[in-house]
């Protein structure tokens, strides 16, 4: 089939949504033809890796604004200014799309990223079957988890949860959902939500997975075989520190309390990452327990004196922001990743510590509920922060105390990751939407 995607965030080599954009076109490419409408300001970066003759069955469209499609890279980059700009630029690669049409005569048409449901596409006015998504964006925890932060923080959150409610006035966003043929929602949040925009045919499709080299990477890291000297070859908290100590694994229920368990989290430092939860609970249980944080944000210091208030001074490590290599490195390093989102539509870092056999601590809220099985780690069901921390301080105690069942869930965590959570699989469950819609 000869398909169209809009694209407007894409580049190879990339993760979050540039990687969503390309992994996507890729994937699609193994049976297709397809035309990629990608933003304007993408442009220099993505020709400095692509390779038209690697990919001859794609083709990138570069949409611009007038003037806008600078000024937002310049002066006007903020969050609003990008949310108006995104608007309009789904007008301005509707106008390519129409003239590129006329061109090719496309089978099908998609839209990609942002990966957020509620701006609308209007690739549906080509009358082509349309597949919406997947997009994400309408997962929110109750409110009462940010009255502690301040009034920038509680202002954000509530601009969020504003704009959710007003996509459901947006009259362009109902067209585009009532036209899809196909709706795909990243969480069940977002699914129900799609469904209330008018979306007759709604399901449920991540948008992140992991690639071949991804998996590969972490498959060497945290499966490299025993050392010479008998251990597993998994580093511990102490090799966070000094990479060069060994550390022995295969922990006894008699020895568990003498051997430092490292927990890992990745990701950014603001409020709806909840990782002040994680730092209560952490306060909670034995002192054998570790935790390090790899990541940046407005956060930090708040962060830090927290860790020292609730005296885990010396059971917290912080990061900062580290090089690919050593952010894949660090599960190596980890017996468990804690990770208490709030509102998260994906989670990659959680992917990448599944394919590392990383038994998962989390909420049961927006996309790490969905992609952490039941049988994955431990998942906590909580409308308070107080409740959310006595659930993982409970978490932290099963996953501290039970090494088998560590084990167990790890290893089915990472099971899942190969099974539901690769480009190749994700690859094929929407080139298989794709032939569902269009008829031979």
């Amino acid at each position: 089939m000869r398909l169209l995607v809009t694209a407007f965030s894409l580049s190879p080599g990339r993760g979050s949504e540039p990687g969503v954009g390309w992994h996507t076109v890729e994937e699609l490419a193994r049976e297709h033809e397809l035309h990629a409408l990608v933003d304007a300001n993408w442009e220099p970066k993505v020709q400095r890796v692509f390779r038209p003759e690697e990919h001859p069955r794609i083709h990138l469209h570069f949409v611009r604004i007038p003037v806008l499609t600078s000024l937002v890279e310049g002066p006007l980059n903020s969050g609003l200014c990008w949310l108006i700009y995104y608007y309009l630029w789904q007008i301005a690669a509707w106008i390519t799309a129409t003239r590129l049409h006329d061109q090719h005569r496309f089978d099908a048409c998609q839209h990609v990223t942002f990966v957020k449901y509620n701006t609308p596409s209007f690739l549906h006015l080509l009358g082509l079957p349309f597949i919406f998504g997947p997009v994400g964006g309408a997962e929110r925890a109750p409110a009462q988890f940010y009255r502690e932060f301040g009034l920038k923080t509680r202002f954000a959150e509530a601009a969020r949860v504003a704009l959710q409610k007003l996509a459901l006035l947006d009259p362009f966003l109902r067209l585009c959902c009532r036209r899809s043929t196909i709706a795909l929602g990243v969480t069940h949040d977002t699914a129900e939500a799609l469904r209330k925009l008018g979306a007759h045919r709604v399901e449920v499709l991540t948008a992140v997975a992991l690639s071949e080299d991804e998996l590969a990477t972490v498959a060497g890291l945290c499966e490299p075989g025993p050392d010479a000297d008998g251990t597993s070859g998994r580093l511990g908290w102490a090799d966070a520190q000094a990479p060069s100590k060994p550390h022995v694994s295969g922990l006894t229920e008699a020895s568990y309390n003498q051997e430092p368990l490292a927990l890992l989290y990745v990701g950014r430092l603001i409020a709806w990452k909840g990782v002040h939860l994680a730092l209560r609970a952490l306060a909670q249980r034995p002192s054998h327990l570790r935790f390090r944080i790899i990541g940046d944000g407005p956060l930090r210091p708040y962060l830090e004196a927290e860790a020292q208030r609730l005296g885990l001074a010396d059971r917290v490590i912080f990061e900062g922001e580290l090089p690919r290599d050593q952010v894949l490195a660090a599960y190596r390093g980890a017996d468990g990743f804690l990770y208490p989102s709030l509102h998260d539509s994906g989670g990659n870092a959680v992917l990448e510590a599944m394919a590392a056999a990383l038994p998962i601590l989390c909420l049961r809220y927006g996309g790490p509920d969905f992609i952490v099985g039941d049988d994955c780690g431990w998942k906590v069901q909580a409308i308070t922060p107080d409740a959310a921390i006595d659930g993982l301080a409970s978490a932290l105690h099963a996953f501290a105390t039970d090494i088998a069942e560590r084990a167990t869930r790890g290893a089915a965590a990472r099971a899942r990751c190969l099974h539901d959570f690769t480009w190749t699989t994700r690859g094929a469950q929407l080139r298989e939407h794709l032939r569902s819609i269009v008829p031979r």
